[in-house]
């Protein structure tokens, strides 16, 4: 038996919604891959008008209305040189390549939040009319006790007063230039930059050895050590990879990063985004945090957790920092569970990507054998929070085999 399709022409209404269907899914499709491309996009420096933002940053130094510690070397002296440009997609991040007093540098900025208190209002707000305005060491009094409490409240970390001063804060955001008379133009300009967390806590933690240094600022630029990240030192299969015995070191790195990080001026930091790409290796070897936007205080991390409401745990998650939700009440609960060495094992040490392999993979059989048994409970999942301890032992463990690994390479 043979059946025969029937072939007509569809109807005038059947090819209108036909028509309609496909001019919605291609409008749907250009809207969300046009977006999602524009998100993903590399800009260019050309894009973002970034040499010419280093021209007019000079010539509002010259203005007088745009002021740093470094703005002199920059447009007087020369002393920091520019040389190549490098653009973000995220945040529309401005970064330049260059050298200051022999040190590689990155000059770099970042869009200013759309909201912020202006510092005029801050300054002037109160005064009597019969006042004057032009009272610098008010004005300037006004400034230190602003900054703090800026500060204070953009770390959580409400008992900075009992640790630091409101003129020492001030002369951490200023370091490593020693604070003379601060012009209007230094206090608008710092006043701008410190609207990026990232910059106060590069700044606060510059004592630290995982952190990389920086040199100062001209307006809403600053310069910071320039690294080579983890992931082009290593972390590509098409590029040959760290040796052994550095591939050891930089381990090793980390296992002191993780404890570095645990005890820090303001008490234990979560790095909620460790993965390679996010740190890097200094001329001298030395591991460090890079673009620590993603570095929390523990009230930080609470006060985040505190806010949303849950229906499962993945909505309670900060990126590689894991919570719970209580379904009963809907709220993400204050504990983390993960720790930064965990997570360290788990995305760096280790790697279930086979683009990015772990620092510790690919090592040799006799090394492997030690190493693999203490790495995977380590970076396992099945058993957060650790107990009290395990994250001594664990450490303890590892910096045993890995020195003792040095040691007969």
């Amino acid at each position: 038996m043979r059946f025969r399709w029937k072939r007509g022409r569809p109807s005038c209404k059947k090819l209108l919604c036909y028509t309609c269907l496909a001019l919605i899914i291609i409008i749907v499709y250009r809207t969300i891959y046009e977006d999602g491309s524009q998100f993903e996009k590399e800009w260019t420096c050309e894009e973002l008008r970034a040499k010419e933002r280093l021209i007019q940053l000079c010539k509002d130094v010259n203005k007088g209305i745009t002021g740093g510690n470094l703005c002199h070397d920059l447009c007087v002296s020369r002393e920091l040189v520019i040389e190549d440009c490098l653009a973000h997609n995220k945040n529309n991040t401005i970064v330049f390549s260059g050298t200051w007093k022999n040190n590689d540098i990155v000059f770099k900025t970042k869009r200013e939040p759309r909201h912020f208190e202006k510092l005029e209002d801050l300054l002037y707000n109160g005064l009597s009319d019969d006042e004057p305005t032009y009272d610098q060491d008010k004005i300037y009094e006004r400034f230190i006790s602003h900054v703090f409490e800026h500060v204070k409240n953009e770390l959580s970390f409400f008992s900075l007063k009992d640790i630091m001063t409101e003129q020492r804060i001030l002369e951490l955001l200023w370091q490593p230039h020693p604070i003379e008379k601060l012009s209007r133009a230094d206090i608008s300009s710092l006043w701008l930059l410190i609207q990026r967390d990232e910059f106060i806590k590069l700044q606060l933690l510059q004592d630290m050895k995982h952190i990389p240094r920086v040199y100062g600022f001209c307006g809403r630029f600053y310069a910071v050590e320039r690294v080579e990240t983890l992931e082009e030192f290593s972390f590509t299969p098409f590029k040959k990879p760290m040796s052994w015995k550095k591939r050891l070191n930089a381990a090793l790195d980390f296992l002191e990063l993780s404890q570095e990080f645990s005890n820090t001026t303001f008490g234990n930091l979560h790095h909620c985004d460790i993965q390679p790409r996010n740190f890097g290796i200094t001329k001298d070897m030395r591991v460090v945090a890079l673009d620590i936007d993603a570095v929390f205080t523990t009230q930080e991390m609470e006060d985040f957790l505190e806010q949303p409401t849950c229906e499962s745990n993945k909505q309670c998650d900060i990126v590689y920092c894991v919570s719970a939700c209580n379904r009963t009440v809907h709220r993400c609960s204050r504990n983390i569970l993960t720790n930064n060495l965990q997570v360290i094992c788990q995305n760096v040490l280790l790697s279930h990507s086979w683009e990015e392999p772990g620092l510790l993979q690919r090592a040799p059989i006799h090394a492997q054998n030690k190493m693999l048994p203490v790495l995977s409970e380590c970076a396992s999942e099945t058993l957060l929070p650790w107990k009290l301890g395990k994250m001594e032992r664990i450490h303890k463990k590892l910096k045993k085999i890995l020195s003792d690994e040095l040691v007969s390479n």
